[in-house]
């Protein structure tokens, strides 16, 4: 079994398939992004394990960054910097999605 404690760094900019989010709330996901350590088990190429070493402070990118570290391991994006890149693409993928249902829901009401 292989650990891999993988520092997240900045979130990067949005896939240009996406809308931008607005500026402040890139930076308030780069802030927790920073923050956030994740200890990933790894055996034979498939991650069995991931926690939060150390939180980004918010649950919801906590739980993303472990499943885009799967989806990631699974890629076989294993290089270091190559899986915190894709790991940091899928947050950020996330955090877009719940923000365009969140608008979603505000237009219906």
């Amino acid at each position: 079994m292989i650990l891999f404690p993988a520092l997240l760094s900045l979130a990067g900019s949005v896939g240009q398939q996406m809308p931008a989010p607005p500026t402040n709330e890139i930076s308030v996901v780069g802030n927790k992004l920073r923050k956030l350590q994740l200890d990933l088990n790894v055996d034979a190429g498939r991650m069995t394990a991931c926690r939060a070493k150390v939180s980004s402070g918010d649950r919801f990118i906590d739980d993303v960054a472990c499943e885009s570290a799967r989806v990631c391991i699974g890629k076989r994006s294993s290089a270091r910097i190559g899986l915190m890149n894709c790991i940091n693409d899928g947050v950020v993928a996330a955090v877009a999605r719940e923000r365009a249902k969140e608008e979603s829901r505000n237009a219906e009401n």
